[in-house]
């Protein structure tokens, strides 16, 4: 990965490893915050991976894995209902968002564990001779 590029994921990195939706355990992130407040970063998420997916530097490799985030977003969105509350009290509500929370956070698990690859992979390219 060249040295823009690396920049431009390492910014992707800092940006998401700070984002709660992404980190919290399901039980803490149910008795802390509301759902909304989920969603709402979410969005936030989505318009950002936007935001850097459009810098000049950010490549073809780190784009693709930035979209599979930015998808796994909006398949999110669409799960938690149009008005992105489905966060309505109930069973079959809590358990929607739960799978769709699961399968935002095992996307962005995947995508991210590849940009650490191919981020390390260039390091110690250039290390060897």
């Amino acid at each position: 990965m060249p040295l823009p590029q690396r920049a431009v994921a390492e910014k992707a990195v800092v940006y998401l490893e700070d984002r709660r939706v992404l980190t919290m355990s399901r039980a803490v992130m149910h008795a802390v915050e509301e759902p909304d407040h989920c969603v709402a970063s979410v969005l936030q998420i989505r318009e950002t991976l936007t935001q850097i997916l459009m810098e000049p530097d950010t490549g073809d490799d780190l784009a693709e894995n930035l979209k599979a985030m930015r998808a796994a977003c909006r398949r999110f969105l669409d799960a938690v209902g149009p008005n992105h509350s489905g966060h309505v009290r109930g069973r079959f509500q809590n358990a929607t968002f739960g799978a769709a929370l699961g399968e935002l956070r095992a996307v962005f698990g995947i995508q991210l564990g590849v940009i650490g690859t191919q981020s390390l992979r260039a390091n110690y390219a250039a290390a060897l001779p």
